[in-house]
């Protein structure tokens, strides 16, 4: 297990340079959330060899190099963000849910050696535009693929109604020797709803060029602007220099375990 001071030491190299085409100094985050109460995601760093079109015109069939972060559970499903950074654009892309029996035909399947072929049945802008307040998006595969380009890997993502948000993260501290790291949201969307069952949580952190950083497994809860009045000045700094507005609520995550998260060797 990783020490914290580590970890925090790792979010302030990251801070200058990490999204340079931001104005204000930020730190871009994966936030998993689960439905499930009690319940931590899995989460690994995918190779994408590329993506297909699927049967219907919002599925789309991901290929990937290597194999999941371990054995899928029936109800559980499969999530895989993908982004191009130097846009703020990009999607998460879910499978169904496992059905009890046959969780590998209806999430995934193993075509060949080193190779792993996730079924998405729909696809989630995870950046502004004219989908993101409809929670019954419907993506055609076109636009996902042109987006996206040669983007060649995603944050991946194993539990029941999973979810992947880039969040960003202007303030940390150190807590009671645990790492604290906060993030703003503006609207109520599907990792609020997955926070208001389940504060477990994990928050991926990684350097965009060498593709490797850490993964913290923890809790998240909400607090004031009156508890923590400095993550709230540096949030409030940062969605006014991109242009969001105000943040409607605060979100405090506390890692309880740190792991090393890197792209696996081939």
């Amino acid at each position: 297990m990783i020490d914290p001071r580590t970890a925090s030491k790792f979010f302030e190299e990251l801070l200058p340079r990490q999204v340079p085409w931001t104005r204000y100094p930020s730190v871009l985050t994966f936030f998993v959330t689960s439905g499930v109460a009690g319940h931590l995601p899995a989460v690994a760093l995918a190779r994408i060899a590329r993506l297909e079109p699927g049967e219907l015109p919002t599925d789309m069939q991901v290929h990937l190099e290597g194999s999941l972060p371990r054995a899928l559970l029936a109800g559980e499903c499969v999530t895989v963000s993908i982004s191009r950074y130097e846009k703020f654009h990009g999607y998460q892309l879910k499978t169904a849910a496992a059905r009890t029996g046959e969780a590998e035909k209806s999430v995934y399947e193993v075509p060949a050696r080193g190779e792993l072929v996730l079924h998405a049945r729909q696809a989630y802008t995870t950046h502004h535009g004219p989908y993101e307040l409809n929670f019954f998006e419907r993506i055609p595969y076109d636009e996902v693929h042109e987006t996206l380009g040669t983007v060649d890997h995603g944050v991946l993502a194993l539990g029941p109604t999973v979810n992947i948000s880039p969040r960003f993260v202007w303030h940390h501290r150190l807590k009671a020797g645990r790492l604290a790291t906060y993030h703003g949201d503006g609207v109520t969307m599907k990792t609020y709803r997955n926070l208001q069952v389940n504060k477990s949580s994990v928050r991926v952190v990684f350097d965009f060029a060498a593709l490797s950083g850490y993964a913290l497994f923890g809790h998240t809860d909400e607090v004031t602007a009156q508890e923590e009045p400095e993550a709230w000045r540096a949030i409030c700094g940062g969605f006014a220099a991109l242009g969001f507005g105000q943040p409607s609520r605060l979100f405090r995550h506390v890692a309880e375990r740190i792991e090393p998260f890197a792209l696996a060797k081939a």
